[in-house]
């Protein structure tokens, strides 16, 4: 089935041992090991139920990781606490990652957007499996984190998946943030390269689909292979994305139509720009001793954001950031780069994708932005929560930890907002 559509699981007899972890989905992370391409499955908590009926509210959560990293099975998604706090089933799901899940061929038997049809076929299960779990098929919120809430707009957008869930969730990310890479053509670019470092192909020309022989010869090569040939192709951390101009996602992303009625909270955290920002650049912005730059040497920080060919914006955009700033105003400056990163990547598509959402009228449509610092962070108070802390607390890791009674309490007040929500909208 590889870089084909998902199909249902065969039915078992006998009883099937969901004690362990799943396997994790093959990945651009080389520190996980065990990992293969029989890996879709799905993670279940429920609360003690006391022979209730089926009628808990369903929570369904996609992992984030740029659609190439990730795993549900990681301990910072165990939803047994989220589940218990708030008396909701939680569910969460991997799916395809990276070019094995993500990879557009331009043809019916390479359609691309195989990982969001993986996420698809789960919220198929959860509609049909779901009661015996206690939970409510017609009380179902998707949520998701980064590239897990871009998913959520997926499925908010496409014709198929709308009528499978009620409510959603979007935290920290919306599709038109990798706009810019999601048409066929860009795609195909990418996998003709790839097919050349896996002597598929001689040609690295776009046209309009893989040919035949091309498809088998990417079928047949070792997944490690793939892997490696995918980090050469992309050596950034967005590669193979969202497809539109598909039948599972027919409009471009920054003007797709969302579909039939829902509840929607959607926003971010306050600092989303700090770990892009620390990713790209460790040495300035290490939290112990972060490098003092001067107003002027910003800019280097600055020009991964735009395109080399365009000096002109790059300036305009140093401007926009730093204009009331001076050369010593070390800690100001590094905030600044932070958020101007965080604007690129998450703040910007957040926000439009809100006035989207809000502007149809069968939409309910909330805006949040998170603000907590740990006692254990080593950043200063200042600095704000950053991409990904945010889930931490949703999942009650505060509260598994043992941490101080400070995150603690903001982890349960997370907890019971984000379930309250998935109950009442």
């Amino acid at each position: 089935l590889r870089f084909r559509e998902p199909q249902p699981a065969e039915p078992w007899t006998d009883v099937a041992d969901a004690t362990r972890p799943a396997p994790v989905c093959i990945q651009f992370d080389t520190y996980i090991r065990k990992a293969t391409e029989d890996c879709l499955f799905l993670n279940v908590w429920s609360p003690a139920r006391n022979n209730r009926a089926s009628d808990l509210a369903v929570m369904v959560w996609i992992h984030g990781g740029a659609f190439r990293l990730g795993s549900s099975s990681l301990s910072i998604y165990d939803g047994a606490l989220l589940a218990a706090y708030g008396d909701v089933v939680v569910v969460s799901m991997n799916y395809r990652l990276g070019a094995l899940g993500f990879l557009y061929g331009g043809t019916e038997d390479v359609p691309g957007n195989q990982g969001h049809l993986d996420q698809l076929l789960a919220l198929h299960w959860v509609r049909d499996n779901i009661a015996a779990f206690g939970g409510d098929q017609g009380r179902v919120t998707l949520f998701g984190e980064s590239a897990g809430s871009m998913s959520v707009d997926f499925h908010l957008s496409s014709p198929v998946s709308g009528a499978l869930f009620q409510r959603a969730i979007m935290q920290s990310g919306a599709m038109c943030t990798h706009s810019d890479r999601a048409s066929g053509p860009r795609l195909l670019t990418k996998v003709k390269k790839m097919a050349m470092y896996l002597n598929c192909t001689t040609s690295s020309e776009p046209e309009t689909g893989l040919q035949e022989n091309v498809i088998e010869c990417l079928r047949q090569a070792d997944p490690l292979h793939i892997r490696v040939a995918e980090g050469l192709v992309c050596p950034d951390i967005l590669c193979f994305v969202t497809v539109f101009g598909v039948p599972s996602l027919e409009n471009e992303p920054c003007s797709a139509e969302y579909q039939g009625s829902k509840d929607i909270l959607i926003g971010h955290v306050v600092n989303e720009g700090g770990f892009f920002a620390w990713r790209s650049f460790p040495e300035v912005f290490h939290a112990g001793s972060p490098k003092n730059l001067t107003k002027i040497e910003t800019l280097i920080l600055l020009a991964p954001l735009v395109s080399p060919s365009s000096p002109k914006v790059l300036y305009e955009l140093h401007q926009i950031y730093t204009q009331d700033l001076g050369d010593t105003d070390y800690e100001k400056l590094r905030r600044a780069v932070q958020d101007a990163w965080g604007d690129k990547f998450v703040t910007c598509s957040s926000k439009e994708a809100s006035m989207r959402l809000a502007s149809n009228t069968d939409y309910s449509v909330f805006y949040y932005i998170l603000n907590h610092t740990s006692s254990s962070s080593p950043q200063k108070p200042w600095y704000g929560m950053s991409h990904v802390e945010d889930v931490l607390y949703v999942f009650g890791r505060p509260i598994v930890e043992k941490a101080s009674s400070d995150d603690q309490n903001y982890s349960k007040k997370l907890m019971g907002l984000w379930t309250s929500f998935a109950k009442h909208g």
